[in-house]
């Protein structure tokens, strides 16, 4: 069997034929899938084609798993979510099909730009808000889990849309893994650090943790260790916003992402629906009631484009979390594991769940000015990390 990557690699640069698609390259890779910019033969529509890894699908049950549950993701119908065209086998490789977007993402942007006026960054929070309402509108209800400036792609023509909803889920059942959580520290509410049950006021954390940083330039919690950042994220109180942005910022904004990043989801506002309706003033726009499925008016008046060159990028690039496996040697291994001791103390004392792995993890990361995803890899494999939060990764590669 001739896999994806034989395919690119075969031919001269010429597309290869692979099911109803032609393949033209390779858009990105991470630890759970790879991504080929693609066009459906008959149509001749361009799609991203995001390939589920061999490692993840070595199984006929595996591969009927990723399926299912994609093909229920794929329901999803917001102007606000990425479309995912189809879900499909073709020569035993489990393919999601999703649409092809020309823009950039969040944090490309936040580069770019650093903080964003405030009228520009709610109109991006109502945009994101209005898919999660969607997401979590569904019975059962889908969570994201790993909403972060990676995760949403700013089209060109100031519209957004959230990537990867329910891809970390799928993950931690197809790794066998039920119980240590998996995500992007930096983006983590509490209770997802613990390892509790999840539901979408986790989302609503995390979409409080962007407003914060689209507006101040930088995220709310920063810290030179993972065991620093978990305890700021846990027990601190939430900074205040630069002095700066309050002096314009609306008091009903700045009190909604007070809400959003209390510590406790009792405290939190208790759905997407009721964020809508305190940001729909400042954009514009008639928030949905929380029984709608699918908030029709909830499209966002386009905000200005950012002021550098649009990039022609897949739905997704990259995969959320991606496997570094050289991590497990050299140098950094002895790093890793001479701290181990230090961040399962602090583990210890917060009570959080965990295991050897993630620990691990955590010390690691110690090195980054950020923490970055978790990934709860097999024997012998240590956890991956996402590199694109982190301003060091070339530590990893070293």
């Amino acid at each position: 069997m001739t896999g994806p990557r034989d395919l690119i690699d075969l031919g001269g640069g010429q597309p290869r034929r692979f099911g109803d698609y032609l393949i033209y390259g390779l858009l990105g890779e991470g630890g759970m899938a790879r991504v080929y910019a693609g066009r459906e033969v008959l149509t001749q529509r361009p799609v991203a084609l995001k390939v589920l890894r061999a490692e993840f699908a070595k199984s006929e049950r595996g591969r009927r798993q990723f399926l299912t549950e994609m093909g229920i993701l794929a329901h999803l119908d917001d102007p606000h979510i990425v479309r995912c065209l189809l879900c499909t086998e073709i020569e035993q490789h489990p393919v999601m099909v999703l649409e092809q977007l020309e823009g950039w993402t969040l944090r490309e942007m936040l580069k770019a730009r650093v903080a964003l006026p405030w009228k520009e960054a709610v109109s991006y929070a109502y945009q994101i808000a209005s898919a999660l309402h969607t997401a979590h509108s569904c019975r059962p209800a889908i969570v994201h889990r790993d909403l972060k400036p990676e995760n949403i792609m700013c089209l060109s023509d100031g519209r957004l849309k959230v990537m990867d909803f329910g891809i970390a889920k799928i993950l931690q059942r197809l790794s066998g893994s039920t119980t240590y959580p998996m995500g992007t520290l930096q983006y983590m509410s509490p209770e997802h650090i613990d390892a509790q049950a999840l539901d979408g006021r986790a989302d609503l954390f995390a979409l409080g943790l962007l407003m914060w940083e689209m507006l101040a330039g930088r995220p709310p919690y920063q810290a030179g260790s993972p065991r620093v950042l978990l305890e700021q994220i846990c027990t601190h109180p939430t900074p205040p916003l630069p002095d700066h942005v309050r002096q314009s910022l609306p008091p009903q904004v700045e009190g909604l992402i007070g809400r959003l990043l209390a510590k406790h989801p009792g405290q939190r506002p208790a759905s997407a629906s009721e964020v809508l309706a305190v940001l729909a003033p400042f954009v514009g726009a008639v928030a949905p009631g929380p029984a709608r499925q699918a908030p029709a008016a909830a499209s966002a008046p386009a905000a200005a484009a950012p002021a550098f060159p649009r990039t022609a990028q897949p739905a997704h690039a990259l995969n959320t979390l991606e496997v570094v496996e050289r991590a497990s040697k050299g140098p950094l291994r002895q790093q890793i594991e001479d701290g181990v001791d230090e961040v399962a103390d602090a583990v210890s004392r917060f009570g959080r769940a965990t295991s050897a792995l993630i620990v691990r993890v955590l010390v690691g990361l110690m090195i980054l000015p950020a923490a970055a995803a978790i990934f709860v890899g097999g024997p012998g494999m240590l956890a991956g990390v996402n590199l694109s939060c982190c301003p060091k990764s070339k530590n990893w590669r070293a």
